[in-house]
């Protein structure tokens, strides 16, 4: 059995309104079995790490993430020749292997970030699944990862000929759902409206593609099969259809009515915003991000619905996440940190809020929160450790001095990061 203890630990435990408070955290194998706050604790028996008052948070939970791309800027995403040529490679053995390291690279790199606990929502051939049992074996270092396999959606819908399989009957898309189940996901994906690079005409992001009982087909296949559903949905008429049938959590969102924030509160569901790739689009010239000007406006659309969404859900005592949407242009996979900082700026809520949003309330989302989430007893060991206070400073969650994953230590990690985007994206922040 490994038995460590991290003193001189000044500790944020995850809870919005919680302080940082100096302790000993002590922890045995995967899990914490104690937190003293004593000035002396006994340390007889374990391996002490000092943190010499370093700042310690519970590792970030990234619940929104694809684990396919970097986030680089591409015209790929955008259909085309391109996409299909692209495609053509995912399709064959040699895809396959491309996609194996593609997907482990950036498991990697949301670890070394900070992330503790990923859940992908949408990649191509069950790859993300395939990892996720190589970490769960121990083959793979890597965060705890919750999978959704291919994305469901009706021909047209969003990642259909990427990400999605499709089907345009009730039965059809019933049978995707058992599909996905028999190859061993962790929950369903569907997208029922498009996305802001999907959306042709100006002012209109998120068009509804699922109708109502397409969605509800779906939710009660899952259901009965013991299966949550996270919904890909960017606009209002998206949001009515998903908190009338019982989705499980609302990706990206909108603004509630106080009978949709009924709906949602009934069947406690969730809401999870993505800056990471929203504000960029936003704010970047198409010229950098590869964009039409349709897709520029639209995305400032997609910004402050998503940011009234958020609200709602705080007035109305509704469970609210932020996920990165990794792969999309400008949403790497090593940046959580940013969209910690980007949520705290857009929704308005102290730095507390904030991380405890990327923590417990994620935690939650995730359907892990008996597990990981917050930092106390019997609770699993993830950590994240920093030199200087969060709750001053949300950069501070940049540059980290240790990670602690499943009680493991990862001492100086370095995620390796794009100078171009950081460049790009050090101007928004800088900006907000």
């Amino acid at each position: 059995m490994s038995k460590k203890v991290f003193l001189n630990a000044k500790t944020f435990d995850g809870y919005k309104d919680s302080d940082i408070k100096k302790c000993a955290i002590f922890v045995e194998d995967e899990k914490i079995v104690g937190i003293l706050y004593d000035e002396n604790p006994d340390t007889r028996g374990y391996d002490v790490i000092d943190l010499n008052g370093k700042f310690v948070v519970p590792g970030l939970v990234n619940p929104h993430v694809h684990l396919f791309g970097t986030g680089m800027p591409s015209k790929v995403i955008s259909g085309g020749n391109s996409q299909k040529a692209v495609m053509k490679i995912v399709n064959t053995k040699l895809g396959d292997a491309i996609l194996g390291i593609l997907v482990k690279s950036a498991a990697r790199q949301q670890l070394l970030s900070g992330v503790t606990t990923v859940r992908a929502v949408g990649d191509f051939k069950y790859s993300d699944v395939k990892l996720r049992d190589k970490i769960n074996s121990g083959k793979v270092i890597g965060p705890r990862l919750k999978v959704s396999g291919p994305a469901i959606t009706v021909p047209g819908g969003h990642g259909d000929g990427t990400f999605s399989m499709t089907s345009d009957t009730e039965d059809g898309l019933r049978a995707l759902v058992r599909k996905n189940k028999e190859a061993g996901v962790d929950f369903i994906k569907i997208c029922v409206t498009g996305g802001v690079i999907d959306a042709k005409v100006r002012g209109e992001p998120g068009e509804v593609k699922m109708n109502e009982a397409q969605t509800a087909a779906v939710v009660d296949e899952a259901h009965k099969l013991g299966l949550r559903v996270a919904s890909h949905t960017e606009s209002f008429k998206g949001v009515e259809i998903t908190a009338k049938t019982g989705v499980d959590t609302v990706e990206h969102g909108a603004p509630l009515t106080p009978e949709m924030a009924e709906e949602m509160k009934k069947t406690s569901s969730a809401m999870v915003v993505t800056y990471s790739p929203a504000l960029p689009l936003q704010k970047l010239d198409p010229s950098i991000t590869k964009l039409d000007p349709i897709c520029v406006y639209n995305t400032g659309i997609v910004v402050d619905n998503m940011t009234q969404g958020a609200k709602d859900c705080i007035e109305n005592d509704i469970l609210l996440g932020m996920g990165t949407d990794s792969s999309c242009p400008f949403a790497t996979q090593y940046n959580m940190w940013r969209e910690v900082y980007f949520f705290q700026k857009r929704v308005g809520v102290s730095n507390a809020y904030a991380l405890s949003v990327a923590t417990l309330n994620n935690a939650k989302v995730v359907g892990v929160d008996d597990v990981t989430g917050t930092i106390e007893k019997g609770k699993c060991a993830d950590m994240i450790v920093m030199s200087r206070n969060p709750l001053d400073d949300l950069t501070a969650l940049r540059d980290l001095d240790m990670i602690v994953v499943r009680g493991k230590i990862i001492e100086n990690p370095r995620p390796k990061r794009n100078g171009n985007i950081e460049r790009e994206l050090d101007g928004i922040s800088l900006n907000l």
